[in-house]
């Protein structure tokens, strides 16, 4: 048998190295929240009211010795059948739900829960309601832009509407979470709102904008700015809301917990009003779903991205991970499934949180084990999952202004080469052309939601350490703790934003950006304000959209790719023609609209611009490469990203030499001259994982100055071979079947 490579790698510390500073002691008690939590859920579904059968004190312990949490959900307003205006507590101001008429279920449960140190937060359902209920207060409901009700249209879950954040029901909400505080719980949880797509035209939110911005809500129009200004009243409605329900709650607990379902990555999440960026000041945890889902294409860190996503929000994050069976709720699954989903979120530094039917476990009575595996771990090793510090030297940038704002549109280009008339985008448009907008529309979020993840693959699977960065993070102050920022295939900036990278770029950063990546202002005009950072002289336009039998070539030597050398090209790419000064090693062949026919030779335009901005280093792709990866997951294309990499980070943070199916991160300990090392092996036969393959004979060596005062590796090799020469500090794994953490302790110094 075949055995696999060994890991190599290295880390190399930012001057001055580990111990010669020893970082300050951080003396702030911090809140539980701010802790590693482990959170659960189990629902008694259809019948929630058979709780009230169950021994509390049993079942809290249950929960504490079993599945290994210190976090639970329980039921506040129900989850299914659209009966979010019921409750399972006692409480003057709202119906009952049957069967909880005698039974206080957070009253009753709670006490037990907290006497095995348990948190308790309560589910309220806040997004699905009945259509009697909706009836009975008029002007509740979400309306769309041709005034009929969007549940009645589009009936929630096949039976139920929702309700309007902006309307009179937001003080209904805010008095259920009153409500619910009152019981002594630790917090709530918020299952929506939800603003749905093409809403809201409600009479609260018309005479809302109206008062805002001066005019009607209007219907769809990418050419209109009152439109986009509309996408960005909904996100406000939201983010509003979510503040005046954080104070409602804390009127009754000061020191309580409130968040909701806040939206992982997807670029459409402007469509639902969904931006943590808006929403993260108004809650203790950033908290999104990455459910498993069975289909034929997966991504292969799904909950790795999640965690990334929401911890770049700047609150703990939360990765919500249903143990349900996909589609097939009243099963589990696969052990390893959960394994793995649970390593890829703490890894990460988020926290995990699992759902599943209490009757799933008739049919799978062990299944709290291989939770609760991983949980003990956590409660054992807590202190090295607080105050983590990301060490990564590589940031890549998850743009919500660019979901919410991108149409791709290279053909515009060409026509402001053109022409001297002012004028942008839009007003440059055909009347067809102009009709095509809200489907390019939907395309491009396609596009981008295959570009960050192609990006990710691509530098996780090169061993890249790296931070998934928002918008608000585009400022020289933040930007300068990187050395590398990457720009996925379309990006839109703001001035502010823009002026930003130059900077970074200026004063020695370094940039990696492909396609359309800066070449949009912030509301989705085309641009040529980067074209200088970037390298360009000038856009003449795009290649057919054709995907294969399409190529790139090297034209001279560079980094060990040989010239004359064919690659793969994007289905996307620009005619882009360099500036002064800019090398070009490659260049598109002429374009191929069919297979099984003569090349027809290299054509004027580069597939690569490389130059130096200032201080730093840029690499340009004029082709979608983040796209190339995560559609077609194309060898070539992630090699490429990665060689890019390796030419801006000359020192870079970490080194691996290893099966490209183990991921690593770095962090700092917060408090502390620790730096923890988490290894994921996602060396598996697939998804729904059914076994992880090992890797053996694991070895990396850190750069640390002054030798360790102690390492260890706290899951699956306990003492570990460990040398020190030459500044280095070089460890040896015998093995890493699943997951390992390695701290290496520098001491306080001397």
């Amino acid at each position: 048998m075949k055995k696999i490579l060994p890991v190599i790698f290295s880390l190399a510390v930012l001057a001055p190295a580990f111990g010669q500073n020893p970082a300050p002691k951080n003396d702030k008690v911090s809140e539980w929240w701010e802790q590693p939590v482990r959170m659960l859920r189990v629902d008694h579904m259809p019948n929630f009211a058979e709780m009230k059968n169950e021994d509390m004190d049993a079942l809290a312990r249950s929960r504490k010795e079993k599945w290994g949490i210190n976090c639970e959900w329980i039921m506040g307003a129900l989850a299914w059948g659209g009966r979010g205006d019921l409750t399972a507590f006692e409480t003057p101001l709202f119906e009952r739900a049957p069967g909880f008429e005698d039974f206080d279920y957070l009253r009753r449960y709670t006490p037990a829960a907290h006497k095995y140190g348990i948190k308790v937060i309560s589910y309220l359902n806040m997004h699905w309601y009945s259509y009697p209920f909706a009836e009975k207060h008029p002007g509740w409901e979400q309306l769309m832009s041709t005034g009929e009700s969007y549940g009645r249209k589009n009936p929630l879950y096949g039976n139920g509407t929702t309700l309007c954040v902006n309307a009179p029901w937001r003080d209904w909400a805010f008095t259920m979470i009153r409500e619910a505080m009152k019981t002594g719980i630790d917090g709530v949880f918020l299952d929506g709102p939800v603003i749905y797509p093409d809403c809201c035209y409600c009479e609260s939110c018309r005479r809302r904008f109206e008062k805002e911005y001066g005019s009607p809500i209007p219907k769809e129009d990418w050419t209109n700015p009152l439109w986009r200004k509309f996408i960005d009243f909904r996100e406000d409605s939201m983010a509003r809301f979510l503040r005046d329900a954080q104070a409602a709650m804390r009127e009754i607990n000061p020191k309580g917990v409130i968040f909701l379902n806040a939206g992982s990555w997807n670029p459409a999440g402007w469509r639902v009003a969904r931006d943590i960026q808006n929403v993260s000041p108004y809650q203790n945890f950033n908290g999104a779903e990455a459910f498993y889902h069975y289909t034929g294409s997966q991504n292969l860190y799904p909950y790795s991205m999640a965690g990334k996503y929401l911890r770049a929000g700047g609150k703990p994050a939360v990765v919500f991970m249903h143990y349900m069976s996909g589609a097939w709720h009243y099963l589990l699954l696969p052990p390893n499934e959960l394994k793995s989903g649970l390593t890829q979120t703490i890894a990460s530094g988020a926290n995990p949180w699992l759902a599943l039917v209490q009757s799933s476990l008739l049919s799978m009575p062990q299944g709290a084990e291989p939770a609760k595996e991983i949980f003990d771990f956590l409660e054992k090793n807590k202190e090295y999952y607080s105050g983590m510090e990301s060490a990564a030297e590589v940031a890549v940038l998850f743009s919500a202004r660019t979901g919410r704002n991108y149409i791709s549109t290279p053909e515009i280009f060409a026509r402001l080469n053109s022409s001297d008339k002012p004028g942008g985008q839009w007003t440059k448009m055909t009347r067809e052309e102009l009709a095509t907008l809200s489907d390019r529309k939907k395309q491009a979020e396609g596009q981008l939601t295959s570009s960050y993840e192609g990006y990710f693959h691509a530098l996780t699977r090169a061993h890249v350490p790296f931070d998934i960065i928002l918008d608000q993070d585009l400022t020289p102050g933040k930007l300068a703790r990187f050395k590398v920022l990457v720009l996925a295939d379309a990006v839109c900036l703001t001035p502010e934003a823009a002026s930003a990278i130059r900077e970074f770029v200026h004063r020695g950063g370094n940039l990696l950006a492909s396609y359309e990546a800066g070449l949009y202002d912030d509301r989705g005009e085309a641009s040529t304000a980067q074209f200088e950072m970037l390298g360009i002289r000038e856009v003449a336009g795009a290649f057919p959209l054709y995907r294969g039998e399409n190529y790139v070539q090297a034209v001279s030597d560079y980094w060990e790719i040989a010239k004359g050398r064919l690659l793969e090209r994007a289905g996307q790419a620009l005619k882009v023609r360099a500036a002064d000064g800019v090398d070009s090693p490659s260049r598109f062949l002429e374009p191929l609209d069919r297979p099984y026919v003569p090349l027809k030779g290299v054509s004027e335009f580069p597939a690569l611009l490389t130059h130096r901005y200032g201080q730093g280093k840029v690499v340009y792709f004029p082709e979608a490469m983040g796209v190339f990866v995560g559609e077609n997951r194309m060898p070539s294309a992630e090699m490429r990203i990665g060689k890019a990499i390796d030419f801006l980070l000359a020192e870079p943070i970490i080194k691996v030499d290893a099966p490209r199916t183990v991921a690593v991160d770095a962090y700092r300990l917060k408090g502390t001259n620790r730096i923890a090392v988490h290894l994921v092996n996602n060396t598996i036969d697939g998804h729904p994982v059914g076994e992880f393959l090992p890797v053996f004979d694991v070895a990396f060596k850190i750069r640390t100055g002054a030798a360790p005062k102690e390492t260890l590796a706290l899951r699956e090799n306990g003492k570990v071979e460990v040398k020190h020469r030459d500044g280095w500090t070089e460890v040896r794994l015998p093995k890493l079947s699943l997951y390992e953490v390695v701290v290496i302790d520098l001491g306080r110094g001397d």
